[in-house]
């Protein structure tokens, strides 16, 4: 068994193939004065402004009146109103969203789908009510004109 002691160092024969390395010379780095500048006057140097995105107020506006005009299916010309209104705020927003600087296209998407599925109720219900009320009327109009 041999005695191998790690604090050592190796001891291996010089392998004439590759010549042992020569310690670079140490250079020092080129030290160049630091310009000095007056109290009071140190300028910034530009840089490339950051702007950041804008969300489309339009295309908000359309998701918002979407879903209320979803919620508020039931009501003949109001939910008309809102559902035309939702379907083009949605349209106006995803037109400037898709424009640079600006945000917001998904929401003006949901805008318009709240828009259009919400107008399609109130034209039923709107249908609907004409209906009844057309059916009221000739039905007392038959017996008392």
């Amino acid at each position: 068994m041999t005695s191998y002691d790690p604090y050592q160092p190796d001891q291996q024969p010089a392998n004439p193939a590759y010549p042992p390395s020569a310690p670079y010379p140490v250079q020092p780095y080129p030290v160049q004065p630091y310009a000095a500048q007056p109290y009071g006057q140190y300028v910034q140097q530009p840089y490339a402004a950051y702007q950041p995105l804008t969300t489309s107020g339009m295309a908000v506006a359309g998701m918002v009146v979407g879903i209320v005009a979803l919620v508020l299916f039931w009501v003949p010309f109001v939910d008309l109103v809102l559902g035309f209104l939702a379907i083009g705020l949605s349209w106006g927003g995803m037109v400037q969203a898709d424009r640079p600087g600006y945000t917001g296209k998904g929401m003006g998407i949901a805008g318009l789908v709240c828009g259009i599925i919400a107008v399609i109720p109130a034209v039923i219900v709107m249908l609907f009510f004409f209906g009844i009320m057309a059916a009221a009327g000739t039905a007392a109009c038959t017996y008392a004109c």
